[in-house]
């Protein structure tokens, strides 16, 4: 009723603005004012407007009692922002920012009210302000009314019960006067073990650990604690002061809340974190343990160089295109940049050999499909690698077998780093360091139109060249160190090898890299009969086609040994700063390695 009359108040008041009708005349054929001044003017509620400059435009029969104004003097000349200096400000506010403002109280003289305040718009303009209020003392008088009643006190006794809170309410000095049946419940306290007793002497028994009445009390504000009761019981309790009419606190309201499943829930919810954690903890300690036994070895120059590579790039989000021969290492290299990355502890390393998987099934692989996206799929869809990569690195090796179409889809990918399922309309965000790496020549491939010219550009950002063995000699030794130790670990050998046979395989050529390397060393491990290597243990390839120009004209094979064993002693005292420090890594003391250099300076 309220909004309805306001509305149309404000009509009224536009059609009656007092002043000049050669400025006002469009407004007085609004709306017929007549018409609701007969009910406005016997309405129990007061309403009274002004216009901009605080002059009195309208007031109904119960404003003017309220503001002292005369049935038979007119509103016109009266000048509101004098009669109420100290409100008129707020009246401004209403004004300047065209908004109302709701249940203000208010004293006039003797009268308190609750009024509200709303802007009169008329053509997009603020033109004055419109004033609509109650006295309070109607409302005083029906709250005692009620108040006194049975019926009232049955019904707020029937609120109170029916809460799902516990309620618990004392007076001014903390003594108990109502206990809800909720309250009860959540604390398995009686009502009658509480009503009467003072909050000081039930905390000093142990019901409570602390009262929240009595920290109001102190406060003489809102206070909410956590509360532990004498049964072990885990509860929040909020305590609200209720204020007589002297200022002083006459009642403590406090609501219950069961905290315990929470509390509960919280603890699993701790220990399962805990768990996870640990379990993370435990794998990345695993990955890591698997990494160092497969750490790449990098002492020659070409992998020095490459390590310095690695060591920058890694510090970035730059995709890395590796290329190199097949064996040398590439998949390794790429899980090294990721693991020196931030992204080691955001995301997971993914591996993806696209010649390995057919053309039809890689798409779906890389950015997997929704459901129904074709026959045979899964009902629930299945989630791409670079959605599995997000916040990691995704490795694409042999990108050079990726079919022309998917070619340009990656490409898009790089773009704007967006997947679209197979059967997919909604664009997924990733946020993915892509590295992907060939054994073949990419340039070479676009020339021939084998390979998208503009993905390989976008592909070339950091190209990495991984060098074969053949180019990095110095290598050798290591990687057959390493090996040994790697499969005598493994299958449980205590295995070593002849100087003769160690030179026969220093002097091989090694067309598979890295990956033949492993391969042979482990057959030796695996087959060779005793724990010693000899030459003809040796596979037949690597014992036939040994570099038989390998020895310098005069040398013989010892003296070549002699002299690759000097070269890994330096190495290695050069890497790790003395020959007390190398010795653990080579296996033999400190005082063999410098009598072995003085042999042969």
């Amino acid at each position: 009723m309220l909004v309805f009359l306001n509305s149309e108040c404000a009509r009224v008041i536009t059609s009656i603005f007092p002043g000049d009708r050669s400025e006002m005349e469009d407004i007085y054929d609004i709306v017929p004012g007549e018409l609701y001044l007969s009910m406005l003017e016997s309405a129990d509620f007061g309403i009274f407007a002004v216009d901009t400059r605080g002059f009195l435009l309208y007031a109904n029969d119960l404003a003017r009692n309220v503001l002292d104004i005369g049935r038979d003097v007119s509103c016109r000349g009266i000048k509101f922002s004098e009669l109420r200096k100290e409100i008129w400000p707020d009246y401004l506010k209403v004004i300047a920012s065209g908004r109302p403002t709701e249940n203000v109280t208010v004293d006039y003289a003797e009268f308190s009210l609750l009024s509200h305040r709303y802007p009169i718009i008329h053509k997009g303009d603020v033109i004055g302000v419109m004033s609509v209020f109650k006295l309070l003392k109607e409302y005083e008088e029906l709250a005692n009314s009620l108040f006194k009643t049975q019926e009232y006190a049955d019904r707020i006794k029937a609120i109170i019960e029916s809460s799902y809170d516990g309620i618990y309410v004392t007076d001014g000095k903390a003594n108990t006067m109502l206990v809800n049946s909720a309250y009860e419940k959540i604390t398995g306290l009686n009502a009658s073990e509480l009503i009467g007793r003072n909050m000081e002497d039930l905390v000093r028994e142990g019901y409570f650990d602390e009262s929240v009445s009595l920290k109001v009390l102190q406060e003489k504000k809102p206070v909410t604690i956590p509360q532990t009761l004498k049964s072990g019981k885990n509860i929040l309790v909020t305590g609200n002061p209720i204020f007589g009419e002297d200022g002083n606190i006459k009642m403590v309201v406090t609501n219950v809340r069961d905290m315990t499943d929470l509390v509960e829930l919280q603890q699993q919810l701790e220990q399962t974190k805990g768990i996870s954690m640990a379990y993370r903890d435990i794998l990345k300690s695993i990955h890591q343990s698997s990494l160092r036994d497969n750490d790449i070895i990098m002492v020659s120059e070409p992998m020095l160089r490459v390590q310095e590579l690695i060591d920058r790039v890694s510090k970035t989000n730059a995709t890395v295109l590796l290329y190199g021969e097949t064996g040398v290492g590439k998949d390794r290299i790429a899980e090294e940049i990721h693991q020196k990355s931030d992204r080691a502890e955001s995301g997971i390393f993914v591996k993806i050999d696209c010649g390995a998987i057919p053309e039809n099934l890689l798409e779906s692989e890389l950015f997997g499909y929704d459901r129904g996206a074709f026959t045979g799929a899964r009902r629930d869809g299945k989630v791409g690698l670079f959605e599995v990569a997000h916040n990691g690195t995704l490795f694409l090796d042999e990108v050079e077998s990726m079919p022309l179409v998917l070619q340009s889809k990656l490409l898009r990918v790089l773009q704007n780093f967006e997947i679209n399922r197979v059967g997919g309309t909604k664009p997924i965000k990733v946020n993915v360091r892509l590295i992907c790496a060939s054994n073949q020549d990419l340039k070479e491939l676009t020339d021939r139109k084998l390979f998208r010219a503009d993905l390989y550009y976008r592909l070339n950002v950091i190209p990495i060249y991984i060098p074969p063995l053949r180019e990095r000699r110095d290598d050798m030794p290591y990687l057959i160190h390493f090996f040994m130790n790697r499969y005598n670990k493994k299958y449980g050998k205590h295995k070593s090898i002849s100087r003769e046979a160690l030179g026969l395989l220093l002097s091989y050529h090694w067309p598979g890299n890295v990956r033949e390397v492993a391969n042979v060393i482990e057959r030796l491990v695996v087959i060779t009969h005793g724990d010693y290597i000899l030459p003809n243990n040796l596979p037949k390839e690597v014992f036939e086609k040994a570099d038989s120009q390998i020895l310098d004209e005069g040398e013989t094979l010892r003296d070549h040994l002699e002299h690759i064993e000097c070269a890994i002693i330096r190495r290695a005292i050069a890497l790790y700063g003395s020959a007390r420090k190398a010795a653990p890594y080579l296996g033999v003391d400190s005082t063999t390695l410098t009598r072995k250099l003085k042999k042969r300076p």
